[in-house]
């Protein structure tokens, strides 16, 4: 008895173009794993792969789920694009459950917090006052021992200088306001307070980008000292109209076109000069005679070259002790971690938290280290 040959039954046309878009999107995810390793001055558009890291993730679980229903054996494709990134994911998502309360703060530990403030004023335009009064709340609660402020803004003089506000309340004995502009009246920067007496301070200053600035103080504690920087790499300068074709893509073709390549340049310009102003920071970390603690808003993500390239041989507080997807900007792509803790391996995390309050287009984020 001849034995009936068994044919496989061939993909039709729909499911052959899925295939091919299954194939893309899984290149795709192999260039956004390699944003972390090539240098943008190099080739930028993998750093835009990178920063688009998890929608290009879903795209390949959405591939997975049809292929689920419509040749499982195909699963396999994206499925192995994804284990072989389990590393990169890692970097996003921590495992546990968010707590919202904040546990008391051991004797020995060392508490740090960072707060991108976006000047306190509130995405939606609210009540300035409300925005101080809601980031000394939080600052209170926290209560950390060293608290870096990213655009900081203030008057010097009255019942309006809220650089002293800000000392009284967190009970800091010193800080430090590294001002990007300033005049008699008023000023705005970036901010160090500490618990601990500030015995030198100053900035990286290659390749800074007016806001967008590196500067540090050095910090006694006790018989030690601790260098403490507070970081602002060059942002993206978007501004609303730019935010506005983001988020609606239904504008004329016309206007998308000159759009696309303004954005696309400003885009690729970030990339670049971050890489920069990334290596040069690192070779001032390398140079320091103390341990160090980074703690700041990036603009970019943990796929970034430029997030890579600074947290090399140093501890990231989220991979640590995270919990969940460490999303820490949620304007206009709500998505995105871009504000980091990095701790000299000398200390040991022992708690990390985000705190979802939305007073600033970032939100305020913590670590208690101890080890130092």
């Amino acid at each position: 008895m001849r034995k009936k040959r068994s044919r496989k039954k061939k993909l039709g046309v729909i499911s052959n173009l899925v295939l091919l878009a299954n194939l893309i999107a899984i290149l795709a995810l192999f260039g956004s794993y390699g944003a972390s390793k090539i240098d943008p001055q190099t080739f930028w558009p993998l750093a835009l792969l990178g920063l688009g890291y998890l929608p290009i993730l879903v795209v390949n679980l959405c591939f997975m789920a049809y292929w689920l229903l419509r040749r499982p054996r195909y699963i396999v494709l994206s499925l192995a694009a994804i284990l072989l990134g389990i590393p990169s994911l890692k970097k996003h998502f921590g495992l546990g459950i968010q707590s919202s309360d904040i546990p008391q703060k051991k004797e020995t530990d060392l508490r740090v917090m960072s707060y991108n403030v976006h000047l306190f004023e509130s995405i939606e335009r609210g009540n300035k006052e409300g925005i101080h009064q809601g980031v000394l709340d939080i600052v209170n609660q926290v209560d950390p021992d060293i608290l870096c402020m990213q655009e900081f803004y203030s008057h010097f003089k009255g019942d309006n200088a809220f650089i002293n506000t800000m000392r009284k309340t967190g009970n800091f004995e010193d800080f430090y306001f590294a001002p990007a502009f300033q005049n008699k009246e008023q000023g705005y920067g970036q901010a160090i307070y500490s618990k601990f007496p500030i015995v030198a301070s100053g900035s990286v200053s290659q390749h800074d980008f007016g806001i967008n600035r590196i500067v540090y103080a050095d910090l006694k504690r006790e018989q030690d000292t601790i260098r403490v920087y507070n970081v602002h790499l060059r942002s993206f300068t978007l501004e609303s109209e730019d935010k506005e074709f983001i988020q609606n893509l239904s504008s004329h073709i016309s206007q998308k076109e000159y759009e696309t390549r303004r954005l696309g340049r400003k885009l690729m310009q970030a990339f670049k000069h971050r890489s920069q102003q990334a290596q040069s920071f690192k070779e001032h970390i390398e140079s320091s005679p103390y341990p160090v603690l980074v703690l700041g808003d990036f603009n970019d993500t943990p796929m970034s070259y430029s997030v890579n390239a600074v947290s090399k041989n140093l501890l990231n507080a989220f991979q640590e002790k995270g919990k969940g997807w460490g999303v820490t900007h949620f304007d206009m792509v709500p998505i995105l971690q871009i504000d980091y803790i990095l701790a000299d391996p000398v200390f040991s995390v022992d708690n990390f938290q985000i705190i979802h309050k939305k007073l600033s287009d970032h939100y305020p984020i913590w670590a208690d280290l101890s080890g130092h």
